[in-house]
C-alpha cells in the first residue's frame, strides 16, 4: 500500500500563527493555488481512494485533488487535526501569556493523537492493502504520524511542515516507511515519487 499525505493549504490564520486546531477555517486564495498545483503534480497518481479530514480547509483542499481524479472522496473523522483546547485561535504572542499563566489548556495529549493517526493508516491498510490512496490532514496530525514511524527523527518538535506539503508512506515487511517528506508540488518531480512508487511495489507486502 502507498499513502500520498498532504497538508491542506494556506489560511488566512496560517499567516497570522494563530493555533487552528478544531477551528473550522477555510483556505484562501493562495491556500486554493496550493492546492490546485498539488492536484496537478499528483494528477498521473490513479488513487484508489482519497481520505480528508472532516475540517472545511482539508475538505475544500481534497475537492481540488479530487478534481483531477477518478476516485471516491471520502470523509473521514480520524483524520481531524489535533484538539488545542484553549490554545486554539491564539497568535504565537498570545500563547505565551496564556503558557505564564500555567493552567490546564485542554490540550489533545499527543500520545492519543499519535494512536489516533497509526490506527487511521492502519485501517486504510486493511481496506486497500495493494493500492495508492491520498489523505489530506493536517500539521499537527501528519507530524505525530511521521515522528512514530520515523521513530521522532522527524515530525512532531522537528518538523515544520509547508502548506500543501506532500509525503509518502509504504509498507515493508509489515512496517510503514517514509519515501520522502515534506514536499512542495514544485518539488515532487516525477522520477521522485515514481522511484518510490516502483520501490514500494517491489518490497510490500
Amino acid at each position: 500500500m502507498i499513502i500520498y499525505l498532504i497538508r491542506h493549504g494556506e489560511t488566512d490564520w496560517n499567516l497570522q500563527g494563530r493555533l487552528q486546531g478544531r477551528e473550522d477555517i477555510p483556505l484562501n486564495k493562495t491556500g486554493i493555488q496550493q492546492a490546485i498545483a498539488c492536484g496537478k503534480a499528483l494528477q498521473t497518481i490513479e488513487f484508489q481512494s482519497i481520505q480528508t479530514s472532516p475540517l472545511l480547509r482539508a475538505k475544500e483542499t481534497a475537492e481540488i485533488i479530487a478534481s483531477r481524479q477518478n476516485c471516491q472522496l471520502c470523509v473521514n473523522s480520524k483524520l481531524i487535526e489535533r484538539d488545542f483546547g484553549l490554545l486554539s485561535g491564539l497568535t504565537p504572542l498570545e500563547r505565551q501569556t496564556f503558557e505564564k499563566e500555567d493552567r490546564p489548556d485542554g490540550m489533545e495529549p499527543w500520545d492519543v493523537l499519535a494512536k489516533r493517526a497509526l490506527m487511521a493508516i492502519n485501517e486504510l491498510g486493511e481496506t486497500y492493502p495493494n493500492d495508492k490512496i491520498a489523505i489530506i490532514s493536517h500539521g499537527a496530525w501528519i507530524n505525530a504520524l511521521l515522528a512514530v514511524i520515523s521513530r521522532h527523527e522527524i515530525g512532531s518538535g522537528k518538523t515544520s511542515l509547508k502548506n500543501a506539503c506532500i509525503s509518502l508512506l509504504y509498507r515493508e515487511k509489515s512496517e510503514w516507511e517514509i519515501g520522502f517528506y515534506n514536499l512542495t508540488a514544485d518539488e515532487v518531480s516525477p522520477s521522485l515519487y515514481q522511484n518510490s512508487i516502483e520501490f514500494s511495489s517491489n518490497t510490500q507486502n
